[in-house]
């Protein structure tokens, strides 16, 4: 077991070294990713929506922190085991360290934006993080739900896309409709009743909301969003690792 984690955590190591190679900016990447889009996104619709506070672009910025962990996970994850094909090949070990690496990686990322952002809160006396210990069950269960629920889709996915490669063209397009289908640049809160029913079947909707409600002052959403989002991301979790393990022996051949 110990030999397994610590393949895997060389692996991350290597996943988070290879990302920013010749890049001249190197880490600081981590934080403007977020700005810029922070940026663009919010010059445009900052006089369209309504917001439980003031200021726009930290709401925006508090969603888009976990989306752009779960979404460049995706992503990167469903073509992961093909553009590895040669050391599937060549080698014997654990498939889903590709993955997970990458996944694993991201969550570092995520964890230092988080930090950075940290910190400006703090220079602006906004930091009402550690107000209540309620902001930290938030805080912590949205992560470990999203980390959870990204591995098992990542594992899906990857696996999926060795047999059928049009999964990965799928993926792409359904990561730009998922993210107007997850509360990041709106809130739940601001939606009439008769939508909130539809945002039960998205299990971003829940983990997403909460993470923003550990770090500034919004609404979460009804208890009914939060079972249905649960019991769709530990379905999705395990479907995930059943195919994964069910499938990942014939991933040489079909590669």
């Amino acid at each position: 077991m110990k030999n397994y984690f610590d393949f895997l955590l060389a692996m991350t190591e290597k996943e988070i070294k290879a990302r920013y190679k010749n890049a001249v900016l190197g880490f600081l990447w981590i934080l403007l990713n977020p700005l810029f889009q922070m940026l663009i996104i919010g010059f445009v619709f900052q006089n369209f929506i309504k917001t439980p506070g003031s200021d726009y672009f930290l709401f925006l910025f508090t969603g888009l922190l976990p989306w752009n962990f779960f979404s460049y996970s995706l992503t990167k994850t469903t073509p992961s085991i093909v553009f590895e094909r040669d050391l599937i090949q060549k080698a014997k070990f654990p498939r889903e360290a590709i993955p997970l690496s990458i996944v694993f990686s991201n969550f570092f990322h995520l964890l230092v934006s988080f930090l950075l952002l940290a910190i400006y809160l703090i220079f602006r006396g906004n930091f009402q993080f550690l107000s209540s210990p309620l902001r930290l069950v938030y805080f912590f269960s949205s992560l470990f739900w999203i980390l959870s629920f990204s591995c098992g889709v990542s594992l899906l996915f990857s696996s999926l896309n060795v047999k059928y490669r049009d999964v990965n063209f799928f993926v792409q397009a359904l990561s730009i409709l998922w993210f107007y289908a997850t509360p990041i640049i709106y809130s739940l809160s601001i939606l009439p009743p008769n939508y909130l029913s539809l945002f039960k079947y998205n299990p971003l909707a829940y983990p997403s909301e909460m993470f923003r409600t550990s770090l500034i002052s919004t609404t979460l959403p009804p208890k009914e969003i939060f079972s249905t989002n649960l019991l769709l991301s530990i379905l999705i979790i395990i479907l995930g690792i059943i195919f994964f393990l069910k499938e990942n022996k014939n991933f040489s051949d079909w590669l």
